[in-house]
C-alpha cells in the first residue's frame, strides 16, 4: 500500500512539474524553469521562470527572471539576445522602468549593476488554450531595497498569447498590467528610455559611432518611414528591425496598441546596439498610482525574411482595427 501511494505521489509531482496545453499544431509546455511554445514542432518562444546561469565573464547580479528568450524565427534562428557583453542587463524581450522614484527614493529596474531595483518571476497565473491560440499569464514583482530587506513596489501580470499562423511567420501578443503593491505610487520622471524592450541577436552589434550599413547588418524602420537614427525619440505605431543571422534573413516588427498610454508612443532606438523600446516617459513624467492599472499591449510579427513594409502595414491595420 505504501509503495502504491509513493507511485501516485511521484506521478502527481511529475505532472505538476511538466504540463502541456495544445491547440492543434500549437503546443505550450510548462516546466519548473520555463514555459515553451511551439508551432508545428518548431519553437516560437521561451519564457524564463528560473534565473539562468550567467555566461562566463558576466557578473552574477545580471541574473533575472520574468522575460522571454529566445524568440525564434520560423527558420529556427534566435532573433533575441540575452546577457550581451556590452549591456548584460538587456534581456531579450523584457519590460523595465529606468529612472523612477518610490517612497522618496531613486530606483532603477533597468540597470541591474546599480542594485536599486529588481524584477522577478513570482508565479504562473494561468495556462489557456483556444481553437487558434495558446496563452499563459505570469506574475512579476518589481522590488526595491528597504534596509536589509526588499519590498514589492509593483506587481505585474504578463499575458502572452501565441497565434496559429501560416509557416512564413510567427505572431504573438504581450500584455502587461502593472499595479502598485503598496499604498505608495511609482513616479516615472521624463527620461530617454525604459519600457517594453527588445534586444536583438549579438551578431547585430556595431562599434560606437559606426553608422555604416553593410549587407546583413541590422536595419530599423518605423511606421513613419524613419531609420534607427532619424526614428529615435519619434512616435511610431510600429518598429521593425531586419538583418541576417548566420547568413539567413530574419526580421521582427513590434506593434504598439492604439489603446496604450500616450499611443503612438515614443521609441528609443539605439544608434549602435541592436535594441529599442517603447518609452512613454520621453513625452513627460507620469505615475502609476495605487488603485489604478497601467496596461500596455504589444504585438510581435517574426519572420525569416527581410522586413516587408507592405506586409507589416497589413498586419498593423488588422491589429489596430481589432484593438478598437
Amino acid at each position: 500500500m505504501k509503495h502504491y501511494l509513493s507511485l501516485i505521489l511521484v506521478f502527481v509531482c511529475a505532472f505538476c512539474a511538466f504540463q502541456s496545453v495544445n491547440a492543434g499544431d500549437l503546443e505550450l509546455t510548462e516546466t519548473p524553469d520555463q514555459i515553451r511554445v511551439t508551432l508545428r514542432g518548431k519553437p516560437v518562444l521561451e519564457y524564463v521562470k528560473t534565473e539562468k546561469p550567467v555566461p562566463e565573464g558576466i557578473e552574477p547580479h545580471y541574473r533575472r527572471s520574468g522575460y522571454i528568450h529566445p524568440v525564434y524565427t520560423p527558420a529556427g534562428q534566435e532573433i533575441s539576445g540575452d546577457f550581451p557583453a556590452d549591456h548584460a542587463h538587456q534581456h531579450a524581450l523584457f519590460f523595465a522602468w529606468t529612472k523612477a522614484e518610490f517612497d522618496g527614493k531613486q530606483v532603477d529596474f533597468w540597470n541591474q549593476a546599480k542594485d536599486l531595483g529588481k524584477i522577478e518571476f513570482r508565479e504562473v497565473v494561468n495556462l489557456k488554450r483556444e481553437e487558434r491560440q495558446v496563452a499563459f499569464s505570469v506574475k512579476h514583482a518589481f522590488t526595491v531595497a528597504a534596509g536589509d530587506k526588499r519590498v514589492d513596489a509593483l506587481h505585474e501580470i504578463w499575458t502572452v498569447t501565441v497565434h496559429h499562423t501560416p509557416e512564413d511567420h510567427f505572431l504573438f501578443d504581450v500584455e502587461s498590467v502593472q499595479e502598485c503593491a503598496t499604498s505608495k505610487p511609482l513616479h516615472l520622471p521624463q527620461y530617454h528610455y525604459g519600457g517594453m524592450s527588445f534586444r536583438g541577436n549579438y551578431e547585430w552589434l556595431k562599434e560606437k559611432d559606426d553608422h555604416s550599413i553593410h549587407p546583413g547588418d541590422v536595419v530599423y524602420l518605423t511606421s513613419e518611414g524613419k531609420d534607427r537614427w532619424e526614428g529615435n525619440h519619434t512616435r511610431a505605431n510600429w518598429v521593425a528591425f531586419s538583418g541576417k543571422i548566420g547568413g539567413q534573413d530574419a526580421s521582427a516588427a513590434v506593434f504598439c496598441s492604439p489603446k496604450n498610454f500616450r499611443a503612438p508612443q515614443h521609441v528609443r532606438i539605439h544608434p549602435n546596439k541592436p535594441y529599442f523600446c517603447f518609452a512613454p516617459m520621453v513625452e513627460g513624467p507620469f505615475a502609476i498610482s495605487p488603485g489604478e492599472k497601467y496596461t500596455s499591449r504589444y504585438r510581435f510579427l517574426v519572420t525569416s525574411k527581410a522586413a516587408d513594409a507592405q506586409l507589416i502595414a497589413k498586419h498593423w491595420h488588422q491589429y489596430s482595427a481589432s484593438s478598437k
